[in-house]
């Protein structure tokens, strides 16, 4: 097990760390070394071995309690939030160097955090948890781009998903007809179901796939009453409002500055349907796989 907190003995060398675990499990001498200088060389820690946790930055001791766990050559491990006590710089580092490890070791790793970054960057699947209740298992792909429920669209994803309330007018082969609080009726390409014609939905779009109107007749359009604009260098969000609904917005180009009003449009296909109990609709048409 790796842990949040390194745990690591003070008064031992990081060589005397490593060795620890597999002196109690009473190995001989020459195994014991073989594999500290095994592990050592694979995190990349060989001269800090003669140091003291005290000596070390953050990163390293983390380093250390992970040869730590990897020196016993576990079938299994559990990794609970081992990153949270790094800055951001050593954690986007740390991120990296764990995800080689699992290629390396092809060992399998069970890594418990509440930071969707760390999960969607490095984990072959996710089993996203809520109140206990397992909410959706599936990869970074699937839980963003096909979400189970209202729960999963608003968790993954930073800005999270636009939510705005409507009420089902029609069901017909090629979807679920929407009429929006606001006003605007739109057909979304998800399983028809005749049950739910007069319930009130939720429709979810996210901020990513709004972007200026185009030509196309079948958007949903909004005039966003912009008043934050937040760079993040690469790429600029706006918050603001549409109507009365709340409304985060990848920024158009040229990027507005300061509180002003940005029309913006979605297609259907990148809309999602969400029932009163909070769960999804199956949509017809799905999104193509990452490359």
């Amino acid at each position: 097990m790796v842990f949040q907190s390194y745990a690591l003995y003070p008064h031992m060398t990081v060589r005397e760390n490593l060795a620890f675990p597999l002196r109690m499990a009473k190995l001989a001498p020459l195994e014991i070394d073989t594999r500290v200088s095994a592990t050592a060389s694979l995190l990349q820690i060989d001269s800090l071995l003669h140091r003291k946790p005290r000596q070390l930055s953050g990163g390293q001791r983390q380093r250390v309690g992970i040869g730590r766990a990897i020196v016993r050559e576990p079938k299994v491990f559990l990794f609970d939030e081992p990153l949270s006590n790094l800055d951001t710089e050593l954690r986007a580092q740390m991120r990296v160097q764990i995800a080689k490890l699992h290629k390396q070791l092809g060992n399998t790793m069970i890594y418990a955090t509440h930071d969707q970054i760390e999960a969607m960057t490095m984990a072959t699947k996710i089993v996203l948890l809520k109140d206990g209740h397992i909410e959706q298992v599936g990869t970074s792909h699937d839980l963003y781009h096909n979400p189970s429920s209202r729960f999963v669209a608003g968790f993954i994803g930073s800005p999270k998903m636009n939510f705005l309330n409507g009420q089902i007018e029609a069901a017909h082969e090629g979807g679920m007809d929407v009429k929006l609080d606001a006003g605007r009726t739109v057909s979304v390409p998800v399983q028809p179901d005749q049950l739910l014609v007069g319930k009130p939905i939720t429709l979810g779009i996210r901020p990513d796939d709004l972007s200026p109107p185009a030509a196309e007749t079948a958007a949903i359009r909004f005039e966003l009453d912009v008043d934050f604009v937040e760079h993040l260098g690469n790429v600029t969000y706006l918050y603001g409002s549409a109507g009365t609904n709340p409304m985060a917005a990848r920024a158009p180009k040229p990027v507005p500055s300061g509180a002003c009003k940005v029309r913006l449009a979605a297609s259907p296909t990148d809309c999602h349907l969400f029932m009163s109990n909070g769960k999804a609709l199956k949509r017809l048409r799905a999104p193509a796989k990452w490359s």
